[in-house]
């Protein structure tokens, strides 16, 4: 239903945890994402693909499926979208 995460491994019975649980429950974490961030080569080469073409974003509606922190979300706001959703099932969304 709305609002509701997948991949809660710890409020699932381990006999009936999915592949899908497990995995987004991987990314449920602070530590994963600060390493992505911090992976300085990476981010500013989504940020500046994204900023270097803003004629691709403005004015223009935006969905960042997995977005997990939300930085591509905020680098898609600088290029200019008119609004960008950001969505993810796991339960980084709570804290990001």
């Amino acid at each position: 239903s709305r609002g509701e995460t997948v991949g809660n491994v710890s409020s699932v019975v381990p006999t009936e945890a999915t592949a899908k649980d497990y995995y987004f429950d991987s990314y449920a974490h602070f530590g994963i994402h600060e390493e992505m961030i911090k992976d300085s080569v990476r981010t500013n080469a989504y940020r500046d693909s994204i900023l270097n073409n803003k004629h691709l974003f403005e004015d223009k509606i935006v969905l960042d499926v997995g977005c997990g922190t939300g930085i591509l979300s905020m680098f898609a706001a600088q290029a200019g979208a008119k609004h960008v959703y950001g969505v993810d099932c796991s339960g980084i969304i709570h804290s990001a």
